[in-house]
């Protein structure tokens, strides 16, 4: 610790102590490249959680194989209100397919 955390009390040396003895951040990410499957061998099974449509179609092959060139498949998460009157900043992950800055969807 510097000699600036070793002044510190309470909550906020424990915070230091803690982040310096177990960097979360680099854990996690460790755990999660180890343990967790890539998008595009998870995406093989998933994709009938995801979709509710036939499985055999170009949406659901899209999904299937993570393809660039497929339909686009998004699953927004949060959308933000912006400036301009009733427009939206949308927050999501594309599972299939290519989306653009300004691009409608």
């Amino acid at each position: 610790l510097t000699p600036e955390d070793r002044e510190k009390e309470g909550k906020p040396l424990l915070k230091v102590v803690m982040r310096t003895w177990l960097p979360a951040g680099d854990t996690l990410f460790y755990m999660i490249t180890i343990h967790l499957p890539s998008p595009v061998m998870a995406q093989k099974y998933r994709a009938e959680m995801l979709y509710e449509g036939p499985g055999d179609d170009v949406c659901c092959m899209g999904i299937k194989n993570c393809d660039a060139e497929a339909p686009l498949m998004m699953y927004v998460s949060k959308m933000v209100p912006t400036t301009d009157k009733g427009r939206f900043y949308a927050f999501g992950r594309v599972f299939s397919g290519k989306v653009g800055c300004g691009q409608k969807v």
